[in-house]
């Protein structure tokens, strides 16, 4: 018998409050991660980012929650309630107790410790109310900024994928993270 999953619960801290996309986010979404500054610092956003883009985003988080495979969360800032960026854990897997981690921030909030902030929040959510005990992160290797958020929130550096990824043109290094849980490290 297959039981239902519970509503995607609000992670709240410190100066963020990370919840589940709504439709009515889809324009703020557009506008930030329209930035050529945001989308060409990440694996994965296009520019320019096509028109319904957003809402056909947004309309896939229910089934990656339902399914338990993606749980992609708005960053929100708690003391005006602004949508300042998205972090997911992707590729989830209960079976091996481990997912990624990917995030974006909206350019004018670059600089404020906004993504360790949310990179921490949930990865203590991913291991103390998911049991996942890996947690993989990977950028740019042109990307130092998100070098450091992913270290400054315990994941270790554990490698370069060279000449990785196509974009623009032009093939990109791709620098693998990684934080262990002390757990699955005990024999």
């Amino acid at each position: 018998m297959n039981l239902p999953m519970p509503p995607q619960p609000v992670i709240e801290a410190r100066q963020l409050r990370l919840r589940p996309f709504v439709a009515a986010d889809a324009p703020e979404v557009q506008r930030l991660a329209g930035d050529r500054r945001v989308a060409e610092t990440t694996l994965a956003i296009p520019h320019p980012y096509p028109d319904g883009a957003a809402e056909a985003w947004i309309a896939t988080h229910p089934v990656g929650w339902l399914a338990g495979r993606e749980i992609t969360y708005a960053i929100e800032r708690r003391r005006d309630a602004a949508l300042v960026g998205a972090i997911a854990l992707l590729n989830v897997s209960a079976a091996h107790a481990h997912a990624e981690v990917g995030y974006w921030i909206g350019h004018d909030y670059w600089g404020q410790g906004l993504a360790t902030e949310a990179t921490r929040a949930l990865l203590d959510f991913a291991e103390n109310e998911l049991g996942l005990t890996r947690i993989a992160g990977r950028c740019l290797a042109r990307n130092p900024a998100s070098a450091r958020v992913m270290q400054k929130a315990g994941l270790r550096p554990e490698g370069c994928m060279v000449r990785h990824l196509e974009i623009g043109g032009v093939y990109e290094d791709v620098l693998l993270f990684g934080r262990v849980s002390p757990s699955r490290l005990a024999p």
